[in-house]
């Protein structure tokens, strides 16, 4: 409720409003961090409740919202568990909600971004079925801001650690993304230098001591619009990226396939924030990027797909780049590699 207050359901409960009965079913705890998004906000919080999963402990946190949300929240008390608080920032705030709440199966869910039926129910029955996996993930459906289906995440093989580092591109949904509480403990919570790359990040490190695996189950929806991170200020996401890089090779604890390919990944990390520039505007930012990539790698070159990529940075969507990827092509079938 406003002011600091929390309404909480006293025990678990499912859509009907029926109380569940623990057994061996664990306790899935989910945190909505919100900041004025109160247009999507009820499409969020209703496609929790109508899971038919029995053991779901809610809690949406308002970071200090000023538009109608703590109204909206109001309408739930009762049924979830919601507070406002003065504004701190989302990845802070799914922190405070991780610590807050019990389950042994944790996610968070933005407030822009809905579950799919039954997404509990199969995230749960995954883990039952491979004890060893510690993160699951599904694919997601990309809608507009209206909700209009876009597109389905691409389908894929089982999910490769020393791939998803080493090509610097992440595979994983975070809505359809489930961890067990012992990953959470084990490699700690998000890191809240990030405002970007939070759930970027964490698997990173959760991946070097933990299994992560991909379920070709469609879990979420991840909605599209003028104000979500995925489409406004790329540019400044860039460093961000560099800057997770490199305090990521500084750990002690990765795994020795990847140390071994660490120019190579530091090289692709290069080219991925130069397509983070250039989709913010900034071609010089790109450049530059292009530049340190082949600095961290100067083998790069020689690799048909990491051409591609350096000269996509240097050039953008000039005339030049339009000629340089003719060359690319003839040079990727001239050496039948990748």
């Amino acid at each position: 409720m406003p002011g600091g207050e929390t309404a909480r359901a006293k025990k678990p409960m499912n859509s009907q409003g029926q109380t569940a009965a623990a057994g061996d079913t664990p306790l899935v705890s989910i945190v909505t961090p919100t900041f004025n998004q109160s247009q999507f906000l009820r499409d969020t919080v209703e496609s929790v409740l109508a899971q038919d999963y029995p053991r779901v402990e809610y809690l949406v946190l308002d970071d200090g919202s000023t538009d109608a949300t703590p109204q909206i929240l109001a309408e739930y008390t009762g049924r979830i568990e919601w507070e406002s608080q003065p504004n701190m920032g989302q990845t802070p705030t799914i922190n405070k909600g991780w610590q807050r709440l019990r389950g042994e199966i944790v996610t968070w869910l933005n407030s822009d971004d809905t579950l799919l039926p039954g997404a509990l129910t199969k995230a749960v029955d995954y883990f039952k079925r491979n004890p060893e996996v510690g993160v699951v993930f599904g694919d997601t459906l990309f809608t507009g801001e209206d909700g209009t289906p876009i597109e389905r995440s691409p389908a894929r093989g089982a999910f490769d650690y020393e791939r998803f580092v080493v090509e610097c591109e992440n595979p994983i949904a975070q809505p359809s993304a489930f961890i067990r509480r012992r990953v959470v403990e084990d490699t700690g919570l998000l890191d809240p230098h990030y405002y970007y790359f939070m759930d970027w990040d964490f698997w990173l490190r959760a991946g070097a001591r933990h299994r992560i695996e991909y379920a070709p189950e469609l879990f979420s929806t991840y909605r599209l619009h003028a104000e979500s991170k995925t489409v406004a200020q790329a540019a400044r996401a860039a460093p961000e990226l560099e800057w997770m890089y490199k305090k990521y090779f500084a750990l002690e604890g990765v795994p020795a396939g990847v140390r071994r390919r660490e120019a190579r990944a530091m090289a692709n990390m290069y080219f991925t924030s130069g397509g983070y520039y250039l989709t913010g505007g900034n071609p010089r930012g790109a450049r530059r990027a292009a530049l340190k990539a082949v600095r961290a790698y100067p083998a790069a070159l020689a690799r048909p797909a990491m051409a591609h990529k350096f000269l996509y940075c240097l050039f953008g969507g000039r005339r030049a780049y339009r000629g340089g990827s003719a060359i690319y092509r003839r040079a990727r079938t001239a050496l039948g590699g990748s």
